[in-house]
């Protein structure tokens, strides 16, 4: 194919295929999502259009089939864009490789520090603040003394430490075992659980490879009726316990704040922030066929009731 048909080829595929344009022609970000088609990515890529204040704006949905990348990169190379905001692993990955020296604003990914990053890359993570979560493991179960997690060294070494740490202040001990393989999660599991309230399954993808793991080691803690805190909605219908998870909407908002900040020439005071808001998910079910004690006057901060 000579390059006049290629670039006619790329001008109909620009023009007849769902690429979003808001503002002036020349638009001061690019918006990369990974799939619009999933609920927490598009209320995320909501509200940050709704929180731009009119800046102009590209949005290109990837679960589109006909999005190749050579066609996102001669996008991605386009000098009008300024700051390019990813939502999810694919977008953020494509973006890191052909955007250039342009800023890059991500959000919804699972263990971003597993990522590859720059001087040039910001964004909110998915994690929330572990004595935030604590606190409410706490103020919900307030019997809970002893909580168990699995996970990795390369990771979450340094989330675990902390994660002690301010779990001291609570009077919760957190004990853990640390895995180099996901082939030890289940025998580590086994060894961990006897003598503690609650485990903890954190985001960590050396512990958790896959969804029959994910059910193995659910169906492991509800055999031993112990009750499991997780970070993910879709776990509760799985037998979780409590689910404390990133407010989607929020994310979206701190993303488009720190974009705004980089376009107007200012730098963010951390380049990584955590969510500002939570959806809290409480398995009454679950909690019943436990017999678990629960603070009733803490259902009012609950999101989501499952009964």
């Amino acid at each position: 194919m000579n390059n006049t048909l290629k670039s006619a080829c790329f001008f109909v595929f620009f023009f007849f295929f769902p690429v979003t344009l808001y503002g002036s022609e020349a638009s001061a970000i690019l918006l990369l999502n990974s799939d619009g088609s999933v609920e927490k990515y598009s209320d995320t890529g909501n509200a940050f259009k709704e929180s731009l204040n009119n800046l102009p704006l590209q949005e290109i949905n990837m679960n589109v089939p006909q999005w190749e990348i050579s066609e996102v990169e001669k996008i991605l190379t386009t000098p009008r864009f300024k700051a390019v905001y990813c939502i999810g692993t694919k977008a953020y990955l494509i973006a890191n490789q052909y955007a250039g020296e342009k800023n890059i604003v991500f959000s919804s990914i699972m263990n971003w520090l597993r990522l590859p990053t720059t001087e040039r890359t910001y964004g909110v993570s998915s994690e929330l603040p572990s004595e935030m979560q604590m606190m409410l493991f706490r103020y919900i179960f307030p019997k809970i003394r002893k909580i168990s997690v699995l996970y990795s060294s390369q990771y979450n070494k340094e989330w675990f430490a902390a994660a002690r740490n301010d779990a001291k202040k609570m009077e919760i001990e957190i004990v853990g075992q640390a895995l180099a393989d996901d082939k030890e999660t289940l025998s580590a599991l086994k060894s961990l659980l006897p003598g503690t309230d609650a485990f903890w399954l954190i985001s960590d993808p050396v512990v958790m490879t896959d969804k029959t793991v994910l059910f193995e080691v659910l169906k492991q803690c509800d055999k031993a009726k112990l009750p499991v805190f997780s970070y993910h909605d879709a776990f509760a219908k799985y037998g979780a316990a409590l689910v404390v998870s990133a407010d989607n909407p929020t994310i979206g908002r701190q993303a488009a704040g720190i974009a705004t900040d980089l376009l107007s020439g200012k730098k963010p005071e951390e380049k990584v922030v955590f969510p500002a808001g939570t959806h809290i998910t409480l398995n009454l079910k679950k909690i019943g066929e436990y017999g678990l004690l629960y603070n009733k006057d803490a259902l009012g901060s609950v999101n989501n009731i499952i009964e």
